[in-house]
This record gives structure tokens, C-alpha cells and sequence, in this order.
């Protein structure tokens, strides 16, 4: 049974498909990378004297960066995922024009978000999950994409129902296919639930406590859909760079039905809480503590093994940007959910958490970018970067959140900066100082990956190929 990229075969519209959203989710970064640096270098200390102290341009800076990096981009190679795993592997058509208007709506929508953050409009909202900036051109973005995703999500459903009906999968659904089922339902249900959220909030306003509430609940739901993709990626790079399947596709589709177990009844929350209470927070939490944990851990430990299994035997290729971005992706999430289990108050262990976090959904999406090149009729174009660029963005990653920990652990707050961190001692002051150089060098290691990834789609086809 095909599910990994081996063996694909799809037509030419898929193609140009797949391209568009690997354009798209890749051109994110580069705005991203940007504010990013800005968000970095205001916490450094000695740099951030040298910096403009216009407070609130540089928390817009930081909206715009979560956003980008967290939200848009995770969202938008899922896009790629989608059409491969929805429709790509079986080799049908699907409705190319409803795929496309999907894709064109979040595009657009993200522009609007980018024109925002850039420019410095309105006046920024540090709420979890997604930050805001409170400005019609902002709120409009935001809507456009989620309705695109919306609409590419359906459009892929509709194309596994047609597999289904026409029994192009005779035995069963591919586990990468399982898989991405999975999140695509778990995209949906978050998208509702911020409609229930949005419902049930007595009065709209663009005070913080709003964008609070009002992203809580989908927010939550949203760090299922992205770590199912990054165990999807798993799956498939594994199976790329290793030559073996980690798992049964009987347990693996276990797996990812665990997840749904605690995603299906997230509506219902609404029913039974008060979305300004307390309780309502806490149940989103707890879904998320329980639901998230135990499946990704069984996934990352049964493809460590196999990876001891290679060691053991010399046959790893630390030179594949892959397999090196696997190792990375499964070392680096596992640092960042050790470090949930130490935190306690609001300080900045909690950005410590959720950058080790989404740092291993980042670097596992950039590993298996460069195995989508071919898939396009593309090369790389800058094969020595590509080795380097996975262990550049990684070692930067591990510095940043080892830095903020060590911060963390001596008291320094969140979502502050400059003369607000207080860093009142020599280990705060270390601290800090770790996590700009880590965040430096993840700036660089990510600035790599695009320089290497847009060069590699814009310029000349390589010879095409119908299988991968």
C-alpha cells in the first residue's frame, strides 16, 4: 500500500497545486524571518539599546510574527498536505477551480495580515493562539484565510468521498491519507468552534480579554491539527530517508483516531461552560494535556527506535536534509514538551514551551519541502546549504529555548521587553543573551531555507517525472 511520496503519481493541475501552496507557505516565512529578527533583537541585551523604543510597532512586530510563523505557515503547507494525501495519492481530479478560489481567498487574506504588521496599523493584542492587531484590514485577513482553508479543506473531503465511492482504494485508506483526514476534521472543528466562541461572547469589543476568549477554545484545537501534521511528515520522511515503516497501519491509524477522541467533543464545550468562566479555560487545557501527549510520544519513540536501528547498522545519511530535519523535528518537540512540565507562572518558560514546540513542526515541514521539489519537477538548488540549513536552524532553536528556560527559571516575565525584563541578574542577563544568539541563528537557518526553497522553485524545470 503507497503512502509515503513513493510511487505518486499525480497530474498535472495537482501539480501546479502543490506548487502554489509551497510558494505560498514558504513566501510566509520570509516575512515572518523579519519580524522575527525585530522581536529578537528589542530583548537582546546592549543590541536593544541601538533599537528604535517604539513599544508598541515592536509587539505589532511580534503579532505579525506569531501569526505568520505559527498560524499561516503551519496552515498553509498543510494545504500542501491536504492535496497530496486527499487527492494526490489516488491520482484523481478534483475540482480544481473550488481548490484554487481556496487558495487565492488565503493568500490574499495573508497579504492583508503582512500589509498590517508591516506598516504598523492599529494597536496590537498579545491574546494566545492567535495575536491580533485591532484594524479592519487585520481582522479581514484573518477572516479571508480561514475561509480559504475553509474552502480548500471541503474541496478535499469532497475528492476522498469520490475515492471512496469509486473504490480506488480497494483494501484500505493509506495511513499518510488517514492521517491527514484527521487533521483536515480537526481544522474544521477549531474553525467552529471559534464561530461558537464569537456566538457566545456577550459583547464584541477589541478589548484583550475578547480576542482571549474568543481564540481559546480553536486555538487549542488548532495545536492538534498542526501536531498531526508533523507526525504525518514523520511518517513520510521516515519512510523517505530510513527505507522502512515505522509502524502497523493498524496502530497507526489508532494513533491518529486518539487524537480525534479528544477533538469531536470540543464544540460541546461550549454547551457546558461559560466562555468567560474559568472552567471554560480549563477544559480547552485539559483536552489539550490528555489528547496531545500519548500518541505523539508512542510515534516519536517507535521512530527513534528505528533511526537507533540505522545508527547501529551505519546506514544513516546525516548529509539528507530529511533525515536531518527528522531528527531535529522529534528531538526539538520533545525538549519543548519536557519543558511544559516545569512551568509555573507567567514567565518566560511558557514561550520556552511552545517555540521547542512549534520549532519541531517547523523543522520536520522545511525536511520534507525539499522531498516536494522533485514531485514538482524541481531541483535544489543549493545542495551544500541544504545540508547545513536543517542543523543551523535546529542548533539555533535549541539555544533559543534553552535560553528562554534558563530566563524562565530566574524569574523573567512574558511578553515584555527591554527595561520590562528586569534582568536584575548575572543568569537572566545569560539567559537573554542565549536565547538572542539562538534566536539569531534560527533567523539564519530559516533565511537558508528560503534562499535555498524559492531559488529551487522559480528557476528552470528539471527533466519531469511522473513517480517519486
Amino acid at each position: 500500500m503507497n503512502w509515503t511520496l513513493t510511487g505518486i503519481k499525480i497530474n498535472a493541475e495537482t501539480k501546479k497545486l502543490v506548487y502554489g501552496w509551497l510558494f505560498f507557505a514558504v513566501s510566509t516565512l520570509i516575512f515572518a524571518g523579519i519580524f522575527a529578527l525585530l522581536v529578537a533583537m528589542v530583548r537582546t541585551p546592549v543590541i536593544q539599546e541601538f533599537l528604535p523604543k517604539q513599544k508598541d510597532y515592536f509587539y505589532i512586530a511580534l503579532v505579525g510574527h506569531v501569526d505568520l510563523a505559527v498560524v499561516i505557515w503551519f496552515l498553509a503547507f498543510m494545504g500542501i498536505l491536504w492535496t497530496l494525501a486527499l487527492a494526490g495519492f489516488s491520482g484523481i481530479k478534483t475540482n480544481f477551480k473550488i481548490a484554487w478560489l481556496g487558495f487565492g481567498i488565503s493568500a490574499a487574506g495573508t497579504s492583508f495580515v503582512v500589509i498590517t504588521a508591516l506598516f504598523g496599523l492599529g494597536s496590537p493584542i498579545l491574546s494566545n493562539y492567535i495575536p491580533v492587531i485591532t484594524h479592519p484590514l487585520f481582522y479581514a485577513g484573518i477572516i479571508m484565510f480561514g475561509i480559504g482553508l475553509l474552502i480548500a479543506i471541503i474541496d478535499a473531503l469532497f475528492a476522498i468521498r469520490y475515492v471512496f465511492k469509486k473504490n480506488i482504494y480497494p483494501e484500505s485508506m493509506p495511513i499518510i491519507t488517514f492521517g491527514m483526514f484527521v487533521s483536515a476534521v480537526t481544522v474544521i472543528i477549531a474553525i467552529i468552534c471559534f464561530g461558537l466562541a464569537f456566538y457566545f461572547l456577550k459583547t464584541p469589543s477589541i478589548e484583550g480579554a475578547f480576542f482571549e476568549r474568543l481564540f481559546w477554545g480553536g486555538g487549542h484545537i488548532l495545536q492538534f491539527a498542526n501536531t498531526i501534521g508533523m507526525v504525518v511528515v514523520w511518517l513520510i520522511l521516515t519512510s523517505l530517508t530510513l527505507k522502512v515503516v515505522p509502524l502497523s497501519e493498524r496502530t497507526s491509524k489508532f494513533l491518529f483516531s486518539y487524537y480525534l477522541v479528544f477533538v469531536l467533543p470540543a464544540p460541546f464545550l461550549f454547551l457546558l461552560y461559560d466562555v468567560h468562566s474559568q472552567a471554560y479555560k480549563d477544559a480547552f487545557t485539559k483536552l489539550m494535556q490528555f489528547g496531545l501527549g500519548p500518541s505523539t510520544i508512542i510515534f516519536a519513540f517507535i521512530i527513534v527506535k528505528a533511526i537507533l536501528r540505522k545508527h547501529y547498522a551505519k546506514e544513516l545519511d546525516w548529509k539528507d536534509p530529511g533525515f536531518s530535519s527528522l531528527a531535529m523535528s522529534v528531538l526539538i518537540f520533545a525538549i519543548g514538551g519536557f519543558i511544559s512540565l516545569t512551568i509555573h507562572g507567567t514567565n518566560v518558560k511558557i514561550p520556552s514551551h511552545y517555540h521547542g514546540v512549534i520549532g519541531g513542526v517547523t523543522i520536520a515541514f522545511m525536511g520534507l519541502a525539499y522531498h516536494l521539489l522533485p514531485l514538482i519537477d524541481r531541483d535544489i538548488a543549493f545542495k551544500k546549504l541544504a545540508r547545513v540549513q536543517p542543523y543551523l536552524y535546529g542548533i539555533g532553536q535549541i539555544l533559543f529555548v534553552a535560553g528562554l528556560f534558563l530566563a524562565g527559571s530566574h524569574g523573567v516575565q512574558r511578553k515584555t521587553f527591554g527595561a520590562e525584563q528586569n534582568l536584575d541578574s548575572i543568569m537572566k542577563t545569560i539567559g537573554m543573551s542565549i536565547m538572542g544568539i539562538g534566536g539569531l541563528v534560527a533567523i539564519l537557518g530559516g533565511a537558508a531555507f528560503v534562499i535555498n526553497i524559492l531559488p529551487s522553485m522559480i528557476k528552470k524545470q528539471v527533466q519531469k517525472v511522473k513517480e517519486v
